[in-house]
């Protein structure tokens, strides 16, 4: 018998599905919060901030602490983003 490289090991272990889930939940969400934020007349892209954010979130079920930090962060940079893209579109259209 052989032994599995780390590819053939990580696809039998089923590696990712919660990190898949997580971004697709996520993913899901943002795309409501899109829609809201298109009724209001702004171009907004919370799908992706809220993906990466999910992405995080399923790593730590998975024990991947390091894709954990750095998704979860990059989400929260992607939402404050997300929220300050917001404001300056609201600013510009009562000025």
């Amino acid at each position: 018998m052989r032994e599995l490289n780390s590819q053939e090991v990580d696809v039998v272990s089923g590696a990712g599905f919660f990190a898949d889930l997580g971004k697709s939940i996520g993913a899901a969400i943002g795309g409501v919060v899109d829609l809201g934020t298109s009724a209001g007349g702004l171009t907004t892209d919370a799908t992706s901030a809220a993906g990466t954010l999910g992405s995080g979130i399923g790593s730590i079920l998975e024990l991947d602490f390091i894709s954990a930090i750095t998704n979860i962060g990059s989400g929260i940079v992607g939402i404050v983003n997300f929220g300050i893209s917001a404001i300056s579109q609201i600013k510009n259209k009562s000025a």
